[in-house]
């Protein structure tokens, strides 16, 4: 019997919206929270809690971000998204063959600094003017 309510929610999956809505508004009607607070608590606009909340939806039409809205909505209600889980679209696997680097090995130190440098500077200035002034008397 489960297994053709299971087939029935695939098949209508704006049913299954609208069930979804109906089990994540009960349950924040049961913890006495208004839309705003949940919406305050999830860092997220109250517009989306309404949403889903009306079951105006399909799953499988949802965007990355809202996915994403829905699955800590239903977390923070504590209802499992376990049964809806096959009407999700599946994400797609974004690889990377980056490597890290540390930037510490990579970098070679002066030997000196640019303050020793200006004084260094300064001082070979100061002894060729000395120098000059010593040659012409």
């Amino acid at each position: 019997m489960a297994s053709s309510k299971t087939e029935h929610k695939e098949v209508t999956g704006v049913n299954v919206s609208i069930e979804l809505g109906e089990k994540l508004k009960t349950a924040r009607e049961a913890q006495n929270l208004s839309i705003e607070r949940v919406a305050e608590q999830l860092k997220i606009s109250p517009r989306h809690l309404y949403f889903f909340e009306s079951g105006d939806f399909e799953l499988s039409q949802l965007d990355p971000f809202q996915r994403g809205y829905i699955r800590n909505y239903a977390d923070r209600m504590a209802v499992s998204l376990a049964e809806y889980e096959s009407l999700f679209p599946e994400a797609m696997q974004v690889g990377s063959r980056l490597q890290t680097v540390d930037d510490e090995e990579h970098i070679s130190k002066p030997m000196l600094s640019i303050a020793t440098l200006r004084i260094i500077s300064i001082l070979l200035i100061i002894v060729i003017i000395v120098a000059l002034i010593a040659l012409n008397l």
